[in-house]
């Protein structure tokens, strides 16, 4: 036991309070301590005061911020054209054309008679089968499975994606995505 060294002890100090072993300073808060909690203390009472005695609200700021969205949303959407201006325009349609094979023929198939996405080429439109309304099928998206592409293609492409949609062959019969249509089932021979 001679090498080990010794157990440190805290002895007892005759101006300190000793309990259950263990002693305790009596030092002064921090002014810096004080001051922060009564101004936190001062500040809540005052915010308080202001939420109550004013119209402020974090739902009043969300229905302005909304009620300004939805006006530069009508803003644009006038400024949108009603009809197509690519109509006609073969540049423009071959370049909807690349358009429609890159984004849009994943899910209406090159002919446009539709797959996980609805017909292109049936007379059904869910949402409406004229220039502006389809513009607004594919710039903002429908439920169910339509992404919104305007912030990735502009208006420009896809108004020539749908100039080009237009030259497909068109059909009488319902597609994908009509009421009428009634799915083949499996291993029935394709109608041509």
């Amino acid at each position: 036991m001679s090498g080990e060294q010794p157990e440190v002890v805290e002895y007892e100090r005759a101006d300190e309070a000793v309990r259950d072993g263990v002693g305790e300073e009596d030092n002064p808060i921090p002014l810096w301590f004080n001051v922060g909690f009564y101004g936190l203390m001062v500040f809540g009472v005052l915010y308080i005061l202001f939420y109550l005695l004013t119209d402020w609200s974090s739902l009043g700021e969300y229905e302005v911020q909304v009620a300004a969205a939805e006006a530069q949303s009508r803003a644009v959407r006038a400024a949108l054209p009603t009809s197509n201006p690519y109509t006609g325009n073969a540049a423009a349609i071959e370049e909807g054309r690349e358009v429609f094979a890159t984004i849009c023929m994943a899910c209406h198939k090159a002919d446009g008679s539709g797959m996980v996405g609805p017909s292109l080429v049936d007379p059904y439109w869910k949402y409406g089968g004229s220039d502006a309304e389809r513009f607004q099928s594919v710039a903002e998206g429908r439920p169910g499975g339509m992404p919104p592409w305007l912030a990735q293609l502009g208006t420009e492409k896809i108004w020539k994606a749908l100039a080009y949609a237009s030259t497909l062959q068109r059909s009488a019969e319902p597609g994908v995505g009509s009421p009428e249509y009634v799915a083949p089932t499996a291993g029935a021979a394709p109608t041509p």
